[in-house]
């Protein structure tokens, strides 16, 4: 399990990253997402032992982010944005090289490296120069270095940007199977990649967390809200007055249909029978036939952008 309480980040006083708290269990994928400059990176720096915490801290599996640092970079596979890849070397040669960096016991050093190039499917690659090959291959091979040893925890910082769909088709299938072993944090600002691979999400802005929980077909988690679009018959004079007098609490939007003769409501209020019940009698007894009555699903991506976008 690895616990971060209240890791707090300052350069030259002021506070990149502040009081970030989060748990991650084994096996789960969790997203770190927020806009460019948010403190994503910074944070996946502290985790990695590759920059020291000015307050806070964090415990994997019971040791010390501070205390117990070499200790910890031992258990980690880390990713950075850019690939810390040796361009001269070859690759198997290189994965050797990590192997051995990351105290994998020699008799079992081949066997870990060639099961990690067959996982990250470079096999066709392995005795070519790392600087021969292409973004997407040397963004493999990043990975690779990532997840050589099976590490209790895997950071990735943006390990699909700049690829093909093809390519990060792959790249997905990778990391859901590298999350059998470990923990895995994937910190991104392209807000599909969520979807198809995070289990929570932890979003991040200016440093400071927004949200964090875990995320269902269409959505963040429940926030006590409920969301319905309505098929209405009638004037939008006539349904805008009904609506603006029904309840304070009652957000709504009306849109006409293309075919003149019916409106598209959409509702956004608590989550009550009470409320929607009334609402329908009300529409009803002015004579504004409802003509279909559904829920409204949620779009992940635009909500992550109104947390985004608020203060």
């Amino acid at each position: 399990m690895l616990s971060v309480k209240n890791l707090t980040k300052k350069i030259d006083g002021r506070p990149i990253v502040e009081n970030i708290s989060f748990d991650l269990e084994n096996g789960e994928i969790l997203g770190f997402v927020g806009p460019n400059g948010a403190g994503k990176t910074t944070t996946l720096r502290m985790l990695a032992c590759c920059t020291a915490p000015h307050s806070g801290t964090a415990q994997l599996n019971g040791l010390d982010l501070v205390r117990d640092d070499l200790e910890i970079r031992k258990r980690i596979g880390y990713l950075p944005e850019v690939p810390p890849l040796y361009e001269y070397m070859k690759v198997r040669s290189y994965l050797t090289t990590i192997a051995r960096l990351k105290g994998i016991p020699k008799i079992e050093q081949k066997m870990a490296v060639e099961r990690t190039i067959e996982r990250c499917y470079i096999g066709d690659m392995a005795k070519r120069e790392i600087g021969k090959l292409s973004k997407g291959y040397r963004q493999r091979v990043g990975l690779a270095q990532a997840i050589l040893g099976d590490p209790e925890l895997l950071l990735l910082d943006e390990p699909t940007s700049s690829l093909d769909p093809g390519q990060i088709s792959e790249m997905r299938d990778i990391i859901r199977e590298a999350s059998g072993k470990s923990m895995v944090i994937f910190s991104t600002h392209i807000l599909q990649e969520i979807q198809h691979l995070c289990d929570r999400i932890v979003l991040i802005k200016n440093g400071k967390v927004r949200y964090q929980g875990r995320l269902d077909q269409y959505s963040l988690a429940d926030d006590g809200r409920r969301s319905l679009v309505l098929k209405l018959k009638g004037k939008t004079q006539a349904i805008e007055t009904v609506l603006s007098t029904h309840s304070s609490d009652l957000n709504f939007d009306i849109k006409p249909v293309k075919n003149g003769e019916s409106v598209k409501v959409s509702l956004n209020f608590s989550d009550s029978d009470e409320i929607q019940t009334g609402l329908l009698k009300d529409l009803l007894h002015a004579n504004i036939p409802v003509l279909e009555v559904a829920p409204l699903a949620k779009d992940l991506e635009q909500t992550i952008l109104q947390y985004m976008r608020s203060e």
